[in-house]
């Protein structure tokens, strides 16, 4: 009888985690298919930019991440050859620090940190000292991908980054620059 019972307690751990599971995946996807939040900032250079500039003609992909991520600045150099390899399709890459520091901080650390150095980020880099992009996108853990169609949509969402990753983030681009 106690067999039949760690049987069944097994059984409903397992059917709880699968459940816990498809809800998270499920709530970074309620966000694919609406309409991206939209936003004006100034960049480490000072020149504004504002998401909406972009509608119609760029696909737009938003990368959150901090300078003490691991994971964010180890991602930098592959963002940066996606962007030079579509850029001219069509593509731009909008790079949102999530410190709250401020832009003289953020363009210290590159001039001065061999990671960042490294990867010679060409594409803007947005400080949000007050979080609003942040907030607005719901940032729970960075790096927070995001790419947006031509016409303001949501189309892809990933939190995290792993090797490879930008395989995934190179077919997503073909697709959205293809449309």
């Amino acid at each position: 009888m106690l067999k039949r019972w760690s049987i069944l307690a097994v059984i409903a751990l397992a059917l709880a985690f699968v459940g816990g599971e498809q809800k998270a995946r499920a709530e970074g996807e309620e966000w694919v298919g609406k309409r991206a939040p939209d936003f004006s900032m100034v960049d480490v250079d000072g020149k504004p930019l504002k998401l909406a500039d972009f509608a119609g003609k760029k696909v737009v992909w938003i990368n959150f991440w901090g300078l003490r991520c691991g994971p964010c600045v180890r991602e930098l150099p592959a963002l940066q050859k996606l962007y030079s390899d579509f850029q001219k399709k069509g593509l731009v890459i909008i790079g949102v620090n999530t410190d709250g520091v401020d832009g003289a901080f953020v363009k210290k650390q590159f001039a001065e940190r061999p990671d960042l150095k490294g990867a010679a980020v060409t594409f803007p880099l947005m400080p949000d000292v007050d979080f609003k992009v942040i907030d607005a996108y719901g940032l729970m853990g960075a790096p927070l991908n995001v790419m947006i169609d031509k016409k303001g949509i949501i189309r892809y969402r990933h939190e995290g980054y792993e090797d490879g990753d930008e395989v995934k983030y190179a077919k997503v681009l073909e697709k959205l620059i293809a449309e």
